[in-house]
């Protein structure tokens, strides 16, 4: 059987498309937060913007937060990791750089240095639910099954509504060969996140493992590759 449509690991925030919050005269209100200041922005104008911000009011790690992302979603790995590296140089507790650097290195297929990332962001902020879900998919991946197992069931004890570590949840049973209870996780995550990329990702899971369960059932020929 073919595997699973693995998720990428996703960024720890990704700004909407929705327009910007602007005051009248199309100045950007100052006490808007800075993710509503750049809503409806594509990475280009972003990344303009925060450097005009740098430059007028200093170093800020959400400002570097903030660059880092947009270097990230313009395919620019290298610069986000410089500004997510930045961010945690001004507070070394900014958990959610962190995470971001382990979906970088990890889509670089640098495992261990997208652990590493995963758990320190975990240490600086004990309730980083993704955090937590990304460290065990890559602990499940090195079969460091206790481990995955713990860092999956803290993740939902954070919040058991979140679908990231239901789909993982759901890989997790994939693996181990538990079809029904697989299903049973991605169909959640279709709950959960509805429309979302997520639940998109679930649902051609659950076509393809029901379309398969089907075909093969009846012939008892058919073993699932691991």
């Amino acid at each position: 059987m073919v595997r699973p449509v693995l998720l990428a690991l996703v960024l720890f925030l990704f700004v909407s498309s929705s327009q910007g919050a602007l005051s009248g005269g199309g100045r950007i209100e100052e006490s808007v937060p800075l993710s509503r200041q750049l809503e409806g922005l594509a990475p280009e104008p972003r990344i303009a913007y925060l450097r005009y911000l740098l430059r007028s009011k200093g170093a800020d790690p959400e400002i570097y937060f903030y660059l880092g992302l947009a270097f990230h979603e313009s395919s620019r790995p290298d610069s986000a990791i410089c500004y997510y590296r930045k961010a945690t140089g001004i507070s070394a507790d900014y958990s959610k750089a962190y995470v971001n650097m382990g979906v970088i290195y990890d889509e670089q297929g640098k495992i261990s240095e997208a652990l590493s990332m995963f758990e320190k962001a975990v240490r600086v902020n004990p309730d980083d639910l993704l955090a937590y879900a990304h460290a065990a998919f890559i602990r499940f991946q090195i079969r460091d099954y206790g481990t995955a197992w713990d860092q999956l069931s803290r993740a939902l004890e954070i919040d058991p509504d979140n679908p990231q570590p239901h789909f993982y949840l759901a890989v997790f049973f994939w693996e181990s060969q538990i079809y029904r209870e697989a299903l049973t996780e991605w169909e959640r995550v279709t709950e959960l996140d509805q429309d979302g990329y997520l639940a998109g990702k679930a649902r051609e899971n659950i076509i393809m493992l029901q379309n398969a369960l089907n075909v093969h059932a009846a012939s008892g020929a058919w073993k699932p590759k691991r």
